[in-house]
This record gives C-alpha cells, sequence and structure tokens, in this order.
C-alpha cells in the first residue's frame, strides 16, 4: 500500500464536499419528483372517472332506464379505466426511468471498483 499524500487532503476535501452537496440536491429532487408522480397518477386514475360519472348523469337523463343506472355503470367503467391508465403510467413513465437511474449509478460503482 503506498504511503498516504498529504499533498491531496485539499482536492479530496473539495470533492467530498462536492459529492455531499450532489447528493442533498439529488435527494430534494427525488422528493419533489415523486410528490409530481403521485399527482399525475391521481390525475390519471381520477380524469376517467369524473367522466364517467358526468357521462352516466347526461344519459340518466336523457335515457332513463329502471333498471340500470347508467351513472354506476360509466362510474365502474371509468374506475376499470383509470385502474388500467395508472398502470400503464406507471409501468412506461415510472419503472424505466427509476431502473435507467439504477443502472447508471450500479455502472459508476462497478467502473470505481475496477480502478483500485
Amino acid at each position: 500500500m503506498p504511503p498516504f499524500d498529504k499533498t491531496n487532503d485539499k482536492q479530496v476535501q473539495e470533492v467530498l464536499i462536492q459529492k455531499a452537496r450532489q447528493l442533498s440536491i439529488r435527494n430534494r429532487r427525488d422528493l419533489y419528483v415523486s410528490v409530481g408522480m403521485i399527482g399525475i397518477l391521481g390525475f390519471v386514475f381520477l380524469l376517467p372517472i369524473i367522466v364517467g360519472i358526468f357521462f352516466g348523469g347526461w344519459l340518466d337523463k336523457v335515457m332513463p332506464v329502471s333498471r340500470i343506472s347508467w351513472r354506476l355503470l360509466f362510474m365502474f367503467i371509468g374506475f376499470v379505466l383509470g385502474c388500467l391508465d395508472a398502470y400503464l403510467w406507471v409501468r412506461i413513465e415510472g419503472i424505466e426511468k427509476v431502473d435507467a437511474s439504477l443502472r447508471k449509478d450500479y455502472e459508476f460503482i462497478k467502473k470505481g471498483k475496477e480502478d483500485e
């Protein structure tokens, strides 16, 4: 093991401070991104339900049928479509981006270990 070189202490300290700042910014950004994703996901899930309720209410007024409530039927259809839409959105937007980020971090760590 080579002897420790004290001339590089300042450089090491600067690099560590820079990395700590980057990690702090990244953690804050992850929080904002997560809150934004939850908001978008709620909108993606609720929009078909709300549209179904209004469309069903309109059909109840235009074509009243004693055995069927159009509002409940289209609310359920909106619920199913909202679930499907939310699932597809999370699958496409969420997992692929998180997976790419994890792959990038893994490659960085792997590269660092190879240099040692």
